[in-house]
């Protein structure tokens, strides 16, 4: 008995509308977890990485594999920077397991958001203290600039906007 085209469409739309929520939602609460475990340890946990990785079997598509390599640039600088507060592994990874979630694109719009969000706060941040006369420097956690701009980028990547 041959399968009719519009019963398998029907079918992956209908898949669709169930594992998209679940995955937004998945991904905001492990987003959130990595958060809370690099503002509080300076860490983020490979089982953390692992299930945003994971995340990429709820919508599959092969292209979003090459969303690893929005990792590279974090790579790079990890790997060439001087300092030991710099860019860490998790960060890497961070930005990997997103980059598979999200596709290549949309992995590397969610970069530039929080890494523009990361500099506006590092900048204000430092400016305020320079005017209060503690001109300390201090290290900031990347990983919720991340998780945030990842957040965006997913929504306006299911909401069908692409910056």
């Amino acid at each position: 008995m041959p399968v009719n085209p519009s019963v398998i469409e029907q079918a992956g739309r209908t898949f669709a509308s169930v594992l998209i929520p679940l995955q937004a939602e998945l991904l905001l609460i492990l987003l959130l977890l990595v958060s809370i475990q690099d503002i509080l340890e300076r860490r983020i946990s490979n089982c953390l990485q692992l299930a945003i990785a994971g995340l990429t079997f709820l919508q599959f598509a092969p292209i979003n594999l090459l969303g690893i390599l929005s990792a590279l640039p974090y790579l790079l600088v990890a790997l060439f920077s001087k300092r030991s507060d710099s860019i860490g592994g998790g960060d890497v990874k961070l930005a990997g397991s997103i980059g598979l979630v999200l596709g290549l694109p949309a992995g590397l719009t969610a970069s530039l958001i929080g890494l523009t969000a990361f500099v506006l706060y590092g900048f204000s941040v430092q400016r305020h203290r320079r005017y209060k006369e503690k001109p300390v420097k201090i290290s900031f956690p990347l990983g919720p600039f991340l998780a945030t701009g990842a957040a965006v980028a997913y929504f306006i990547k299911i909401g069908g906007m692409f910056l």
